[in-house]
């Protein structure tokens, strides 16, 4: 502790949610969440996050920025989270897309996976429980655009000697 308050570390990398959402509340519960202190699963990552009420601005929110994860409403006023997911798939680098629904079941959880969404949350929101969903997507992302690049850099490499 300094006399200007705690010590805090270095922010070496950020997980960027989008929030999709017609329910402003999913939104400042989700803030909440991502805002406070020390409720990351890693010591050296910090989350922020965009919030958007209609497929329209969260496709404009993906083509203008790098985000790592989706989180849509599965109920939503205006459009559907498998118009956002069929939207995300075509992305350079897509991010996962987890939807969240206040009636949750198995059922909503199997079309979830199975059309290629990576997992479901139930509202009102669990904070550890999202904290975990997205930090687990986030590493797969993370994997995922490594992984990407090596192969996008190998084919250079490759074209290059032809």
């Amino acid at each position: 502790m300094t006399p200007l308050g705690p010590i805090r570390k270095p922010v070496a990398q950020t997980i960027a949610v989008l929030s999709v959402s017609s329910a402003e509340e999913d939104h400042f519960h989700l803030q909440d969440i991502f805002s406070s202190p020390g409720r990351t699963l890693y010591p050296d990552v910090a989350f922020t996050m965009t919030a958007k009420s209609t497929i329209a601005a969260a496709k404009g929110a993906l083509q203008r920025g790098r985000i790592s994860i989706v989180m849509c409403e599965h109920d939503l006023s205006q459009g559907s989270w498998k118009e956002l997911l069929d939207f995300v798939e075509r992305l350079p680098a897509p991010p996962p897309v987890i939807v969240t629904s206040r009636v949750a079941d198995e059922r909503m959880w199997a079309e979830v996976l199975n059309l290629g969404g990576y997992d479901v949350l139930a509202r009102p929101f669990n904070s550890e429980e999202v904290i975990r969903t997205v930090t687990s997507a986030w590493s797969l992302w993370q994997h995922r655009s490594q992984v990407q690049m090596r192969a996008e850099s190998s084919q250079r490499v490759g074209g290059n000697a032809a």
